[in-house]
Order: C-alpha cells, then sequence, then structure tokens
C-alpha cells in the first residue's frame, strides 16, 4: 500500500478547490485495509473516504489526516438482472454499459455524477428517481473495528439525500447489488439516458467546474401554505418538494459573486467555479444565500453537499 504525503486535493474534485492531504492513499485490494487501519491508528489522524469528488467541497487549509480513494471499479452483470458493482464505478460509464446490454433501471440517471459508491452515501437522484430504489445489499467495512457487513436495502436507512453511510462516514463502501430489468431495447434504453444528458446539459453549468446542487430542496410538510401557494402559481412544485434554486432565485440572488464563486444565472442552486475560486469564496456565498432567503422567506436551507 502507497501511502503519499502533500497531495493537493484541487485535483480529486469537480470544484478544483481545495488545500493538501498530510496523508493520501488508493486502496485497490482488500488486503490493504487492514495495513491502513493499523497506520490509522498509529498515527492517531481523521480519515475520510474520497469518490468522485463531485459533492464535495474541500476547505482551503487542506485536510490534516489521510484521504483514502478506493479504486474498485468492476461490474458484473447477470441474466436475472443482478449487476454486482465495485463502490468506486464511475456513474456515467455504469449508465451507459447496462443501457447499452439492454438493462433497465438506470437511464435516469444519465449525465450524473460521480462514483456508485457516492450516489448511494448520499441517495443520489433525479426525475423522481433514487438509487435506492435499485439497491439490494451493500458491502463495506468499518474502518475502526475492522468489521466487514453486508447491509440490506432496509439497513441503509435510505433517506431524501442521506443514508446510514453519510451519517456513519468510517464505513467504507466496497461492493454494490442493483437490481435492474434486462432484456429490454437497447437503443430506447441509450435514448433515454442522452435526453437526460442534454437536459443538464441545457439546465446545469456544466461548462464551469461545481458541485452539483448546494442546497437540498425544500418539502411542502416543512412550508407554510403561503408559500407553497406562490410555487403552485409559479408552477414549480416537484413532486412533494420545491427546488431551493426556486427560493434562490426569487431572492434576487442568481449571478451573485464573491471573488472566484458565483451562483450561476443558469440554475440558481449551482455555485460555479468561475476563476480560481477558494473555499472562503464558495462558504462565503452559501452564507450569503442562506442569510438571503431566510430574511424573505423564513425557510433554512439544508446542504445538499459534504464539507470537508
Amino acid at each position: 500500500m502507497l501511502i503519499e504525503e502533500n497531495i493537493l486535493l484541487k485535483n480529486f474534485n469537480t470544484f478544483k478547490i481545495g488545500g493538501p492531504a498530510r496523508f493520501f492513499t488508493t486502496i485497490k485490494d482488500l488486503k490493504d485495509i487492514e495495513e491502513l487501519i493499523d497506520f490509522i491508528e498509529k498515527n492517531k489522524i481523521e480519515f475520510f473516504i474520497l469518490g468522485g469528488g463531485s459533492n464535495l467541497l474541500i476547505k482551503d487549509e487542506g485536510f490534516d489526516g489521510i484521504i483514502i480513494k478506493p479504486a474498485f471499479d468492476y461490474v458484473n452483470y447477470f441474466e436475472d438482472g443482478t449487476v454486482i458493482v465495485g463502490s468506486s464505478k464511475n456513474m456515467p460509464e455504469l449508465v451507459f454499459e447496462a443501457c447499452n446490454l439492454g438493462y433497465k433501471g438506470l437511464e435516469w440517471a444519465g449525465g450524473l455524477p460521480g462514483t456508485i459508491g457516492g450516489a448511494i452515501v448520499n441517495n443520489a437522484g433525479c426525475f423522481g428517481f433514487e438509487i435506492k430504489d435499485l439497491v439490494l445489499e451493500v458491502s463495506a467495512i468499518n474502518l475502526k473495528n475492522k468489521i466487514f457487513k453486508v447491509f440490506k436495502k432496509e439497513d441503509c436507512e435510505f433517506e431524501y439525500r442521506n443514508s446510514f453511510f453519510k451519517k456513519n462516514n468510517e464505513w467504507l463502501i466496497t461492493e454494490i447489488k442493483l437490481k435492474l430489468e434486462p432484456g429490454f431495447d437497447k437503443n430506447e434504453l441509450l435514448k433515454i439516458m442522452y435526453e437526460k444528458i442534454n437536459y443538464r446539459k441545457e439546465k446545469h453549468p456544466l461548462e464551469y467546474p461545481n458541485i452539483g446542487s448546494i442546497f437540498k430542496n425544500l418539502k411542502l410538510n416543512d412550508l407554510n401554505e403561503e408559500l407553497i401557494e406562490l410555487a403552485r402559481k409559479d408552477n414549480v412544485i416537484r413532486g412533494d418538494k420545491i427546488p431551493a434554486a426556486y427560493f434562490i432565485e426569487k431572492a434576487g440572488l442568481k449571478g451573485r459573486q464573491i471573488g472566484g464563486a458565483k451562483i450561476s444565472e443558469k440554475h440558481a442552486n449551482f455555485i460555479i467555479n468561475v476563476g480560481n475560486a477558494s473555499a472562503k469564496d464558495v462558504l462565503s456565498l452559501i452564507e450569503l444565500t442562506k442569510e438571503e432567503v431566510k430574511n424573505k422567506f423564513k425557510i433554512n436551507l439544508d446542504l445538499e453537499i459534504k464539507i470537508l
């Protein structure tokens, strides 16, 4: 197992922001995990498991511990629709492969960034679908006590943009078992996938470094009737939620910029890196957004992203 020192983390996330990690290692084999745990215990350091870095803001001072980068990117497809996939498998690749083989179930995730492991941790979703709907099992190892466990779907405690693994980040996900539907026309599935990709290109500021939606959408149950009626008039209610972008835009924050960080004019729930933005710039913009939205609508925006 190779452990590197002083590795710049801006190169390992989609925001292109962040200072150095004191230590950094890539885990390619489960046999390395015992050595890794011994290193963590011996040096008495914190650790963080890094996936694709598509939902993560890393602070300018970096991370005074060890960054663990899993490299389990295999996938096996079975005739009954079961798919066994390593946690590091790139989501765009997985979605394309599944659709191209005629396996239905992931086409809604066309253009979804990051890894399948990260999608599990955050219960990633869009267009009315969530990754939890496809999960059979999740295999993971606890980096504090070396316990290996296979989690059934109900053990994963999936919620809106949340899971057991997000709340208990000492668990390193190694493998996921998904249930898809085989035997579909691959051209139809690929068509849907590309429609989702094109929608993202049209609606999201993908031409700039970003980490996706900054804030969680608002549940109708958490809002007063006045706000719900306002959103209903503007036809922005999506299922049981109102997009956070709606309230950010209504607060007049589109295009607001601090340093190199800017609230996208294309999508108000995206902060984009328009030129050497620092984490401090982004955090200042997040606080400004929360304050302005709370002052105008008396609601609290909750972060969807992780801050390290």
